[in-house]
């Protein structure tokens, strides 16, 4: 059938799980959203994930933290596939809302529309 875009909710899934995922159906999985996964650490959203998924939009649900995170590497990965990031710990509470065709991505410093891919 034909496969359908969606928000993957990434939750603190890594590695393992991406490696799952992929497993699992990997002509199927895209999202528009992508929720990176633990907080952007080093091992969060490994290249091969990303590049399957092709988000446009990334959301990096981090605050203060001692551990470094969103990493730099999470950081690059994500670039390198074209996303645009949004972190809570700069732009406080991210809102996306959608409207079927197009979704929206808030946050205190920006904001931006985006066409659904499918």
């Amino acid at each position: 059938g034909q496969s359908q875009r969606q928000q993957q909710e990434h939750g603190d899934a890594e590695g393992e799980e991406e490696a799952r995922l992929l497993r699992s159906g990997a002509e199927r999985l895209h999202a528009d959203v992508l929720k990176v996964g633990h907080h952007g650490s080093r091992t969060a959203s490994g290249a091969e994930f990303l590049s399957t998924i092709r988000p446009q939009v990334a959301i990096v649900s981090v605050g203060r933290n001692n551990y470094g995170h969103p990493s730099p590497d999470a950081l690059a990965r994500l670039g390198a596939v074209g996303a645009r990031s949004w972190r809570t710990d700069v732009e406080g509470t991210v809102t996306v809302s959608t409207d079927g065709r197009t979704f929206s991505v808030k946050g205190a410093g920006s904001a931006a529309t985006f066409e659904v891919s499918h």
